[in-house]
Parts: C-alpha cells; sequence; structure tokens
C-alpha cells in the first residue's frame, strides 16, 4: 500500500485504525463476585449432580414430583452463591474475616469468603453434599 496515493481522508482514517490496534486492550470493569459465579457456573458438574439426584430418587418440594432439571440446579446455585457473599458482607459483618458464610439448600452448599477489611469477596465455593458427618469435644 502506498499512502502518498491516499486523500487526507483517508489518512486519517488509517492513523485511526492503526491507534486502536496499539492500544492496550481494556479490561472488562466487571465484579469480582460476577465472575467467580460465572466461572462455577460454567464449571461445575451439574450433570453429575442431576445424575445423582436422580440415582438416589432425590426430589426438591414444592415440585416433587421428578428430579430438578439442570437449570433449576443452576438457578439454585446462583442463588446460594450470591447469597453466600451478600451474607459475608452484609449481615454478618460482625462475624470474624476468615470465617466463610454458607448458605445451603437441597444437597448445595454455597460459601464465601472475605478479606481482611471484609469489603470484597476473594473466594466463593459450591459443593454438593450428599452425606456429612462431624463430631466434637467441647471439653476445652
Amino acid at each position: 500500500m502506498n499512502i502518498q496515493n491516499l486523500s487526507q481522508e483517508e489518512i486519517k482514517n488509517l492513523h485511526t485504525l492503526l491507534g486502536k490496534m496499539l492500544e492496550e486492550p481494556k479490561e472488562e470493569d466487571t465484579n469480582p463476585v460476577d465472575k467467580m459465579v460465572g466461572s462455577i457456573l460454567q464449571s461445575f458438574n451439574f450433570h453429575k449432580v442431576r445424575k445423582a439426584m436422580w440415582h438416589l430418587d432425590w426430589r426438591w418440594a414444592p415440585s416433587d414430583s421428578e428430579v430438578p432439571s439442570i437449570e433449576q440446579l443452576k438457578e439454585t446455585a446462583e442463588r446460594l452463591l450470591r447469597g453466600a457473599a451478600e451474607s459475608r458482607l452484609g449481615g454478618y459483618f460482625d462475624s470474624h474475616w476468615e470465617l466463610g458464610i454458607i448458605n445451603g439448600t437441597g444437597g448445595f452448599q454455597a460459601t464465601a469468603y472475605c478479606d481482611r477489611m471484609k469489603t470484597r469477596i476473594t473466594w466463593l465455593d459450591l459443593k454438593f453434599v450428599v452425606a456429612e458427618w462431624d463430631e466434637g469435644n467441647n471439653e476445652e
């Protein structure tokens, strides 16, 4: 391409295009919780959860007639993750910052952790728990 044959308007457009190509890509100004929730919902194996629920004949009220759909599982997981994050920074503000806040229902357990200042969520965790047991001795 010979720029000597270009008009002033074409040269201006070429400079604009070249400038855009050299610009650093702008990072999306996305809420970190939104990013974490999105990543979890994309990566979590909801099909495996549904299969386990089907084999265990595990149903949720009020629709006891069938095992929840993948969409219902995802909606519940998202609600629990966002609720745990909100609770960790909001309603349980006086609790120690290192403790995770857990929201759970129907086998799902979502846990949110925050920074030392209790101003941002640093970690979200989602589990599907079929059975769990623990025991302690509080003689101290």
